[in-house]
Order: C-alpha cells, then sequence, then structure tokens
C-alpha cells in the first residue's frame, strides 16, 4: 500500500498512470479527454517540490491569424541581453498546461539565469495537430520580434520540451529550420515521444501501447498524420543542420529506445548531440514537471548544457 501510494502521489510516469487507471477497469479510451486530463494535471500539482522564486513572472496572450497563445515569461533579474529558453510542456498532449510545469520553468530560469518563454498551447483534442506545434512556432517569432522590448537578445536562444513536449521541442527545430526561420543554439529534449505510430495503428491491440495509441488519437486528425516528421520526428528524413542537441533519457523509460534512435541518427546526419541517461527511474513525466528531488539529477545536467551554450555563444 505504501509503495502504491508513493507511485501515485509522485507520479513516477505516464505508464504508472495508466496502470492505475486500468486497475480501476478505467482505461483512458473509457475516461474520456477530460477526465484524463483533469487526472493528469491534478497528479502533476499534487507533487511536492521547492517552488523557485525567480525575479518576475508574467502573463501575456499573442495572437497570429486565428490563434491565441498564452504565454508566461520567467525573468531571474533585471539584466539586459539575458539568453532565451522557449519551453515546451509536456503531458500526454491532452494534459499539461502553464501551471502543471510552471515549477519547471521556474527551475530553468533561476539555475541557467536565463528568461523562459512558457507556451500554453492548446491541449488536444480540442488543439490537433499542427495546431499546438504552430502556436509554438508564433511564440519563436514573437520572441524573436520582441527581444528588444523585452531587454534581452535571440541571438542566444535554445529550446526546451520534455516527454509530449520534448518531441514538439524536436519538431519546431525541424520546423525553424525548413522554413528558414529563427536560429536555435540548443535543442534540450527530456525523455521526447519522438515516434507517435506505434507499430503501425492506433486502433486497440490489448497491448501495453493502446493508453499510447489512445493519445496519438487525440493529437492528430487522421492516423496517417503520425508518420509526419512534424508529428514523429524520428521519420524525418533529413536530420542535417538542426541544433546542436541534448537527449535526456531515464533508463526504464518505454519510449527511451526511439529517443536514442533519434539521438543516434541526428549523429549520423552530422549534428552535435550529447546523450544523458539517468539510470533506475522511468519516465520523468510528473517528477520533472514539478522538479523534484528526482528530476534535478537530469535538470541539472540541462542546467549546465544550456549554460554552457549561451557562454560560449556570449564569448
Amino acid at each position: 500500500m505504501i509503495i502504491k501510494l508513493f507511485l501515485v502521489i509522485f507520479c513516477i510516469s505516464i505508464l504508472t498512470i495508466t496502470e492505475k487507471a486500468q486497475a480501476q477497469s478505467q482505461s483512458f479510451l473509457e475516461m474520456g479527454p477530460d477526465k484524463v486530463r483533469k487526472m493528469l494535471n491534478e497528479k502533476f500539482l499534487a507533487i511536492e517540490a521547492e517552488k523557485p522564486e525567480v525575479w518576475k513572472v508574467e502573463n501575456i496572450t499573442i495572437k497570429n491569424d486565428d490563434r491565441t497563445t498564452p504565454l508566461r515569461i520567467y525573468k531571474p533579474n533585471d539584466q539586459k541581453d539575458l539568453p532565451i529558453i522557449l519551453y515546451i510542456h509536456g503531458g500526454a498532449w491532452v494534459a499539461g498546461n502553464l501551471d502543471t510545469h510552471d515549477n519547471l520553468a521556474r527551475y530553468l530560469c533561476r539555475d541557467v539565469q536565463a528568461l523562459v518563454v512558457s507556451v500554453g498551447y492548446l491541449n488536444p483534442p480540442e488543439g490537433k495537430f499542427p495546431v499546438p506545434l504552430e502556436q509554438c512556432y508564433d511564440a519563436l517569432l514573437w520572441i524573436v520580434d520582441n527581444a528588444t522590448t523585452l531587454n534581452t537578445t535571440s541571438s542566444r536562444l535554445a529550446v526546451v520540451g520534455d516527454s509530449a513536449g520534448g518531441g514538439m521541442a524536436a519538431a519546431l527545430c525541424l520546423e525553424a529550420r525548413d522554413r528558414k526561420g529563427p536560429k536555435i543554439e540548443l535543442q534540450v529534449l527530456i525523455n521526447p515521444v519522438v515516434d507517435n505510430t506505434w507499430g503501425g495503428t492506433l486502433q486497440p491491440q490489448g497491448d501495453e501501447f493502446d493508453s499510447e495509441r489512445w493519445i496519438a488519437t487525440q493529437y492528430v486528425k487522421d492516423p496517417k498524420d503520425t508518420s509526419n516528421p512534424y508529428v514523429s520526428p524520428i521519420f524525418a528524413k533529413d536530420l542535417s543542420n538542426l541544433p546542436p542537441a541534448l537527449i535526456i533519457l531515464a533508463e526504464k523509460d518505454m519510449f527511451r529506445k526511439d529517443a536514442q534512435k533519434y539521438a543516434d541518427r541526428l549523429l549520423a546526419s552530422g549534428v552535435h548531440t550529447n546523450v544523458y541517461t539517468q539510470y533506475g527511474i522511468g519516465h520523468l513525466a510528473g517528477n520533472g514537471a514539478r522538479a523534484s528531488k528526482q528530476a534535478q539529477q537530469s535538470l541539472d545536467v540541462a542546467v549546465a548544457a544550456l549554460r554552457g551554450a549561451f557562454r560560449e555563444k556570449n564569448q
């Protein structure tokens, strides 16, 4: 009972939550997106962790075409020319928001000493692909266009994402390259989901991937879209000329093998890529979001990489 309670409270992984739901004879499919979102968000917010103090937090809304996107801006101090991190939260696409991942954004802001812009993209199924990714691209363009107003510089710009947000961060780098958009100095992908095809079908198969198949059906309009590189970056034919990457893995994460394959492909394509694996743990969905003690080992690796990239750019 104690172990089970520990797992529920600390939400070690999306898989753990899935198993709990199945134990209650209620699959994600039976629960529906609203209940799944409520459950996951409550679990994220229930994790007890230090709330890092930062100098200033501001909520704004940007608009591009018919898309309206909330952003939360974190500033570590009042200095000018701070580096910028565009942060894309995880949460299985259907869940996660600016509040569930507030701690992680604060952690990056305080420890990297960077201005962090967190994107409140529209969760599926209300926000189907490509809308959430386009909102992230809108935020990227907004950062560059408003760097002067922010008293900073877009010449030192990184993208960070965790879990589903890690896959979106990888896709955003592909999109920025393909559109000849803003230059990104580093992509940090924390336990990223880079393959959403799940064996080539989104129909339930009665195996351990059925919850992930359901999640994918919420994100895409057409099952064929799962092989789109902007949904599953591992299917990109060309991975050259992308930003240097740090890919953070967890030993017991079900997404680890795909993320490692993606890292190997980046290296083979000439992209400077570092891989860090934290052993003995599973997918850091909830723990990473709340920047718990368990997550900090991986997050500190991300902090060091970001500080190093920004320092090199400043020299």
